[in-house]
């Protein structure tokens, strides 16, 4: 999946996640729903709708409705795309827990530079699409996280002594 999204600062990315989620069962959105959702003052949050605003992302007037633009909508789709992506790579891969999976899956997306993370996900969703499914080294890693060691196939590829003893390879 292409990345082609106007830059947001975590705050900003919130604010519009927050009028998605309130969008799926309000569509008479207004400051006051957003602010109390996200348990910030009315005046904080009205600075963020009229930003929101000012790059496109939503249409708003002042003590008006509230609503994602098709640009809006676009960059949350992108970005519930992005966190799933990493989150599932984390919980299914790496096999931590769902909940710490989704809160380190955003820790990581605002902690990398927009090219890193663009293209960690476009690796992550690689190796979810490949044919390969599950690599060998794959399991090897695995196998390491579990019990702590290296599995002794693995030893000659670490310790560059002798070559590959096929657990890299697909």
């Amino acid at each position: 999946m292409k990345e082609n999204e106007k830059k947001l600062s975590e705050s900003l990315e919130k604010y519009l996640l927050a009028i998605y989620d309130i969008s799926k069962n309000n569509s008479n959105i207004i400051v006051k729903d957003v602010s109390k959702y996200l348990g910030i003052g009315s005046a904080s949050t009205a600075t963020a709708i009229k930003t929101l605003a000012k790059k496109g992302l939503i249409d708003y007037v002042p003590y008006g409705n509230i609503t994602l633009t098709k640009e809006g909508m676009n960059l949350i789709q992108l970005k519930i795309y992005r966190h799933n992506t990493i989150s599932t790579f984390l919980n299914q891969v790496l096999e931590i827990e769902k909940t710490s999976a989704d809160k380190n899956a955003s820790a990581i997306e605002y902690s990398m530079t927009q090219d890193v993370l663009i293209k960690f996900v476009h690796f992550l969703d690689f190796m979810k699409q490949c044919s390969c499914r599950e690599p060998k080294w794959l399991n090897s890693c695995k196998h390491s996280l579990k019990d702590g060691q290296i599995s002794k196939k693995c030893t000659n590829c670490v310790s560059g002594k002798g070559g590959c003893n096929g657990c890299c390879s697909g």
